[in-house]
This record gives structure tokens, C-alpha cells and sequence, in this order.
């Protein structure tokens, strides 16, 4: 067979054994690792060995990808289930398991935002949670104002999390501006240290569950 041939050959047969699956888990891993700017259909083509057009009959254009990537992660949200022994704890786990979801796939969930899907995304966990809060006895305004409240803990802590791994300084305290005379030293030397944001995390989370059991 002639080395052209035989070339050709195994393009075809590296396309005809990639799925849609294939392309979308290609795709993700590009967009994780270098931002949705840098998902091209020639690099996501050149990173599964195939023909550009593979990816066209597979998924469809780059518009199909990213809607792809999107409906991927709305799916992932759909597996995030209440675990422990009681509602306070399975509410626990919930923001927990939203917090770390939302700092896994940063660049997918921003494009979940700027496609207008950010409802969708986060409904199975307010539905989780809905439940949960139920079952402490909370409906109504009360049970809205709590979902807004842990949900809004959740996205605040995971936007503090990303701007401290960008930064070292970030969330560590400026001794210039602070009176020289402080009375509490200790304070002023702990807030010196870089933020532990995970720590933050549990803290205000347990401040809000404690709320929400004596409300």
C-alpha cells in the first residue's frame, strides 16, 4: 500500500472511531486548560488525530461544541445529591459539593453564563436544597431568603478562592492602613497571613446552617 494510502487509512479510521463523547471530553479539556478563546476546531481536531470535518459530523460547528460543553455541565450539576445523616448536614454537603464543581470547571461555568443557562445550572442543587430546607420546617420567603443565602455564600467564596490563586497577596491585610495603635495585635498579625478560603468557606457556612436551625 502506498505510504499515502495508508495515511489516509488511519485518519479515516481514527474518525470513524470517535464519538461525540470523544470530542466534547476533547473540547472540555481544552477549555479548562486554556480558556474558551483557545477551543478552535483545527486545535480540537489536531488533539483527537482526526479531520476537522469529523468534528462537523460528530457535534456540529463551534457554536454545537460550546452548547455541548454547557449541556455536559449542566448534567454534572444534576449529580450532585444530599448526603448525610440529617438536613442540616445534607444541605452541608450540597454547598460543598457546588463549591467545589464551580472551582473544577471555571471556564465552563462562565460560558454556562454568557449562553444564559446560569438558571438551569444551578437549579438541581436549589431543588436539593429546597427539599432539605422543607424538612427543617422552612418554606416560603424564609426558605427563599436561605437558598439566596447559601447560594450567594457558595459564589462569593468560590470568586475570593479564584482571585487568591491569582494573586498571593489577595485577602492578606495591609498594615498601612490600619491604626498603629490597634489594640488587638494578634488580629492584625493573623490578617497579615494569606486567607484561607476553604476555612472562610466552613466558617460562614456553619454560621448560616446555625441561622437557619434556630429560625
Amino acid at each position: 500500500m502506498p505510504a499515502a494510502t495508508g495515511v489516509a487509512a488511519a485518519s479515516a479510521s481514527r474518525a470513524s472511531s470517535v464519538t461525540a463523547d470523544d470530542v466534547l471530553r476533547a473540547a472540555g479539556r481544552i477549555v479548562e486548560r486554556h480558556g474558551v478563546d483557545a477551543l478552535t476546531m483545527r486545535r480540537l481536531a489536531d488533539d483527537l488525530g482526526v479531520a476537522v470535518t469529523s468534528i462537523y459530523w460528530h457535534v456540529g460547528n463551534r457554536d454545537a461544541v460550546l452548547d455541548g460543553l454547557v449541556d455536559r455541565l449542566l448534567a454534572r450539576m444534576e449529580t450532585l445529591t444530599a448526603q448525610g445523616d440529617d438536613p442540616i448536614e445534607r444541605i452541608a454537603s450540597l454547598a460543598r459539593q457546588l463549591r467545589a464543581t464551580l472551582l473544577e470547571r471555571q471556564h465552563l461555568v462562565g460560558l454556562a453564563h454568557e449562553r444564559d443557562r446560569t438558571p438551569a445550572m444551578f437549579l438541581p442543587v436549589q431543588l436539593a436544597m429546597a427539599t432539605e430546607l422543607a424538612a427543617v420546617g422552612l418554606t416560603g420567603a424564609g426558605a427563599a431568603l436561605a437558598l439566596r443565602s447559601l447560594q450567594v455564600h457558595v459564589i462569593s467564596s468560590v470568586l475570593m478562592e479564584r482571585a487568591g490563586a491569582r494573586s498571593a497577596s489577595h485577602g492578606t491585610l495591609d498594615t498601612d492602613l490600619w491604626p498603629t495603635d490597634h489594640p488587638d495585635g494578634e488580629l492584625l498579625a493573623s490578617l497579615t497571613d494569606p486567607a484561607d478560603y476553604a476555612t472562610v468557606f466552613e466558617f460562614g457556612l456553619d454560621a448560616l446552617l446555625e441561622h437557619i436551625v434556630t429560625t
